[in-house]
């Protein structure tokens, strides 16, 4: 394994007959559109599924919560008791086509988390892109008994020549085929070869140049910063969960024990910042059951809102939101910031009022649904604009780690699919 924080592991591929079946999308997607994930089931059945291995963020305050832990864990224990699941050791190089016919590479391997902390002001070589929320206890408690994990992971790395990728693309036919099919529900395909010998130990070879300080310095003009190579683009929660569940393990067992316990490291999928692909959108918010009318006062005066484009004390263009509410949209200016960027600023009060009064928020991606939901009574919407990918790493150095929910990689049809796993357990 190379030395900057994400390498090569043993890689458990799935061995079924269905595999659009067994492949479904990150748990945290459509979290408000239940619906889609009646689908899923529905399509599903009695396959062998991925599915039977999560529980989607929709179901997480069910009062049959602990059941469906017990589920998961059974039909885990059942998929390698039926060796349903064939171990590979290496890299695994994969092409997805999302739903627009192109297509983003990537390479699946491991985390270690020893070079990984989801903290701010963390100085480790991964880093988390945002905040973490209490999401990360029930994530942490589906992995303490569970003996696999899968994952939709997405590690970042800022690459700029592509020299990493562009040495695997189109080199295909020298690698061994793993899988090749058709992802459910406009998620795409996917297609997956285990890389070569030779092809791994260039993939190592490359990260570690990738991970030089020189490099690190010339990219970001920041020699007080001590050295980021990657950054968590999806999955934040999901990692800081395996994190902690490492830390917790790691107190109650010898240094030697720990050393090379497969707990300490995370199945993940390393992508290029640069990757034409890769598209980088808002992550919009819809706060439920609210007085309507007391949000909107509330939040004027909170944020100093004006309805109208201005610049702050510091002749700057002020933070703008579109907020929807009844059917119609307010384009609002703030005045009065909390945070560097305006889904920090919007976030933060809503915490704020959600704490004080009432409320829910949800996470949604694309405009049309905020526009749905938030016509109907007590919701409110908003839509905020796109945060440039070029920006990420800088951002992440300069202002630390990002307000949560700040941008999403693309579409939620293009969110990575469940699909390899990996034991976590001795």
């Amino acid at each position: 394994m190379n030395n900057t924080g994400f390498g090569k592991g043993k890689i458990l591929v799935p061995n079924v007959k269905d595999m659009t079946s067994w492949s479904v999308i990150a748990c945290d997607q459509f979290s408000s559109q239940p619906e889609y994930w009646r689908d899923v089931e529905e399509q599903v059945k009695s396959n062998p599924s991925t599915l039977n291995m999560i529980i989607p963020d929709s179901n997480l305050w069910q009062p049959d919560l602990d059941q469906r832990v017990g589920a998961l864990y059974r039909a885990m224990r059942t998929y390698l008791r039926r060796h349903m699941l064939v171990e590979v050791e290496d890299y695994i190089y994969v092409e997805r086509v999302t739903h627009d016919g192109q297509v983003r590479s990537g390479i699946v391997g491991v985390v270690d988390l020893e070079e990984y902390d989801y903290h701010e002001d963390a100085g480790t070589k991964v880093r988390a892109s945002e905040r973490t929320t209490n999401l990360v206890q029930y994530r942490r408690q589906f992995r303490e008994n569970a003996p696999l994990e899968v994952s939709h992971i997405i590690l970042l790395m800022d690459d700029r020549e592509d020299a990493v990728m562009s040495a695997l693309r189109g080199h295909t036919d020298e690698m061994k085929p793993l899988y090749d099919f058709e992802l459910m529900k406009d998620g795409g395909s996917i297609r997956g070869w285990l890389v070569t010998a030779e092809q791994s130990e260039n993939i190592d070879a490359t990260l570690e140049k990738l991970g030089e300080r020189q490099l690190f310095e010339d990219k970001y003009n920041m020699p007080e910063k001590e050295t980021m190579i990657y950054a968590v683009g999806d999955g934040n929660m999901s990692l800081a969960a395996a994190k902690a569940h490492y830390e917790a393990l790691k107190a109650t067992l010898s240094p030697e024990k720990m050393k090379n316990h497969p707990a300490r490291y995370a199945l993940c999928e390393l992508v290029n910042l640069n990757d034409e692909s890769l598209k980088f959108e808002p992550i919009n918010r819809i706060v439920f059951g609210v007085d309507t009318q007391n949000f909107v006062r509330q939040l004027e005066r909170s944020c100093k809102v004006s309805y109208e484009p201005c610049k702050d004390e510091n002749g700057q263009e002020c933070q703008h939101v579109d907020m929807y509410l009844q059917g119609e949209v307010k384009h609002m200016w703030i005045q009065k910031p909390s945070s560097n960027m305006v889904t920090g600023t919007i976030q933060n009060f809503i915490d704020t009022y959600v704490q004080e009064f009432s409320g829910k928020v949800d996470y949604v991606h694309g405009n049309s649904i905020v526009q749905q939901l938030s016509s109907l009574k007590d919701n409110v919407g908003f839509i905020f604009p796109a945060m440039g990918k070029e920006v990420l790493f800088e951002t992440i150095l300069v202002d630390d780690i990002l307000p949560r929910k700040t941008f999403s990689m693309g579409k939620a049809e293009d969110k990575r699919f469940y699909l390899e796993c990996r034991k976590i357990i001795k």
